[in-house]
């Protein structure tokens, strides 16, 4: 399962019967997300100084500002954590809402920020957050119960936040199982091609060696004339014999020691004997 289906699978089972019920587990109320909405306008003020704040503590963790990497992507971010901040006030968990949230859920898995990356950056932010909070509400009650609802809004993004880092390990290790399984089907495949050329090579074989002559055992032959006696107790010359039983062929020729006898015992047929020399 890739991004794109896990993130429709997400979207389509976050209904607005489920955001209500996650509200209600949470006792997060209308009237405390107007709460928070009625904060906006300061922090909307602070908000700027609240992301430089923010990303000049992160990127001072090496493991951190290696993941931010490029300055374009740095900008990004700074606008996308803008943008995340001023919807804490918007007074409103709605889908598009919902949906935000698992889309920043969706790109810190891709890029692999480990959720204790992610739960330490959650904790810095509140407490950004809070401190500008504190600074605008005076007034004890207020800020206090301004705080109890923004840390129920936070319990409500980190929930949606770790679904989709749940998600993401659930489709890896489908998507890992699909590999797998596609894997050993290929492999089957081929155990079973190669099988059956082996199959067919060994039948080859078997054909080919069905079809060859072999010499073995004792075979008489003659000290003298060397003809080899076969299975009827004839005599044949060694030539014939071992053509029919081998599928040897022969080409005669002479031997040097055998050359040199043969043209020896020529050149005496042409000599002249002594009588002959004389005229006698």
């Amino acid at each position: 399962m890739d991004t794109i289906k896990l993130q429709n699978v997400m979207e389509k089972e976050m209904s607005e019967r489920e955001i209500s019920r996650r509200n209600q587990l949470l006792r997060l109320d209308r009237q405390e997300l107007n709460l928070l909405k009625s904060c906006r306008g300061f922090i909307e003020a602070d908000v700027d100084a609240i992301v430089d704040e923010f990303y000049d503590i992160q990127i001072s963790f090496p493991e951190i500002a290696d993941k931010i990497g490029e300055p374009e992507t740095f900008r990004r971010l700074h606008l996308a954590q803008r943008q995340y901040i001023l919807d804490l006030f918007a007074g409103e968990t709605t889908v598009d809402y919902v949906n935000n949230r698992l889309q920043i859920g969706l790109v810190h898995h891709r890029i692999g920020v480990e959720p204790k990356l992610y739960l330490a950056a959650m904790k810095l932010l509140k407490d950004l957050i809070v401190k500008s909070l504190q600074r605008h509400l005076g007034h004890p009650a207020p800020f206090e119960a301004v705080c109890t609802a923004l840390d129920k809004l936070l319990h409500f993004d980190l929930a949606l936040v770790f679904d989709t880092y749940i998600g993401g390990l659930v489709a890896e290790v489908e998507s890992a199982k699909d590999r797998v399984e596609a894997y050993a089907r290929t492999l089957e495949q081929q155990v079973e091609a190669r099988t059956r050329e082996l199959h067919e090579k060994v039948a080859q074989l078997e054909a080919a060696m069905a079809t060859v002559k072999k010499l073995e055992g004792v075979i008489p032959i003659c000290a003298s004339c060397k003809k080899i006696r076969n299975d009827e107790q004839s005599w044949q010359q060694m030539e014939q014999y071992i053509s029919e039983h081998s599928e040897a062929m022969f080409s005669h020729g002479l031997c040097p020691d055998c050359y040199e006898k043969e043209m020896s015992a020529i050149r005496n047929m042409k000599s002249p004997g002594p009588g002959a020399a004389s005229g006698k």
